[in-house]
């Protein structure tokens, strides 16, 4: 490959990563940019799922709508790729690695390469290019894919954090109801980031513990485990810091419980409303991750927007129980005073 072809690539990548575009724009104008400039068939981006046993198709060029639909099970050549290996494929159909091999023979595909969208220790996904005629791709060309691949893995990471607070917000607009709210924000987090789960706690002033008010993707026996004392567990977090920990299992309260729960890593983020903390929102992961000072910092506007929506609902449901008191209330005194039933008179 020569280096002019190279230049190409990384300025159209870089027009397209700082452009005002959509994440999911952004990635098909890179995947178009990477099947021109290496002369491909096509090019696929896949994030790995929730529950991490499948990776979705989130950005394509090259290939017909129909192929892969759906996700692509993590098994087989995607378990390899997604324990950080780069793997090639120059023939499909002579090698028996090759996933879903009538698929790609039907939509005229010879030749794959599978490299791990990575990011700070993160796999959360993969690039898989793949070409109409039998093709070894070349150190460079793997070279140059692995950049490529690692600067849409950080565009990748950095958006479904921003996408968080465009979805949080619209969760005010469904409901005022604050477990309805709640629900939606714990919800809203776990699905944009592909974490293993998260809880919201609220701070029972009187106790000074933190009661769990809702949770997403984490199993009852798990949050059945003892009380979370605020003066121990999240002390940092109700002072109004956020509180990264690479591993969860040395920090939490029940390390047992938390291994087998398949807790990595986790963000303990404050819940603060007028500079007072309420509560604590906390992410969890699959695997080990490291987050970002950026990271962190949008996590915490998350929080206090969270705080904003909770405090919210909880005066919307405050206000609807006082009018709710108050009709109880006149009904009482007009019956009294007119006779029961007067008012459907």
């Amino acid at each position: 490959m020569l280096c002019s072809d190279c230049l190409r690539i990384f300025q159209a990548m870089g027009d397209a990563l700082n452009s005002p575009l959509q994440a999911a724009d952004v990635h098909h104008q890179i995947a178009k940019t990477i099947v021109d400039g290496l002369g491909l068939k096509g090019c696929q981006f896949f994030l790995l799922s929730r529950d991490q046993t499948g990776l979705e198709l989130i950005a394509a060029h090259g290939l017909s709508e129909g192929f892969q639909a759906g996700p692509v099970p993590v098994k087989g050549i995607m378990r390899e790729v997604l324990l950080g290996e780069t793997v090639a494929v120059p023939n499909c159909a002579t090698d028996p690695r090759a996933p879903q091999l009538q698929a790609y023979l039907d939509e005229g595909i010879n030749s794959l390469l599978l490299v791990p969208l990575e990011s700070r220790l993160q796999l959360i996904g993969a690039m898989q290019l793949t070409t109409a005629d039998a093709r070894t791709f070349r150190d460079d060309e793997k070279a140059v894919t692995r950049v490529v691949a690692s600067l849409c893995a950080s565009f990748l990471l950095n958006s479904m954090f921003q996408k968080i607070l465009s979805d949080v917000s619209e969760t005010v607009r469904t409901s005022l109801v604050t477990d309805d709210v709640l629900k939606a924000i714990v919800k809203v987090i776990a699905e944009d980031l592909r974490a293993k789960g998260c809880a919201i706690r609220l701070l029972n002033p009187e106790t000074n513990q933190l009661e769990l008010r809702v949770s997403y993707g984490l199993s009852q026996e798990y949050l059945e485990v003892g009380p979370r004392d605020a003066a121990r567990a999240t002390a940092e977090t109700l002072e109004g810091r956020c509180v990264a920990v690479y591993d969860a299992a040395q920090y939490l309260q029940y390390p047992d419980q938390a291994k087998r729960e398949g807790i990595a890593s986790l963000l303990s983020v404050p819940l603060q409303l007028y500079g007072r903390a309420i509560g604590t929102l906390r992410i969890y992961t699959h695997k080990p991750y490291e987050f970002s000072d950026d990271e962190t910092h949008l996590m915490k506007l998350v929080g206090e927007q969270c705080a904003l929506l909770i405090r919210n609902a909880q005066l919307y449901s405050s206000m609807k129980d006082r009018y709710e008191n108050l009709v109880t209330d006149f009904h009482t005194w007009f019956d009294h005073f007119y006779g029961p039933g007067a008012l459907n008179r």
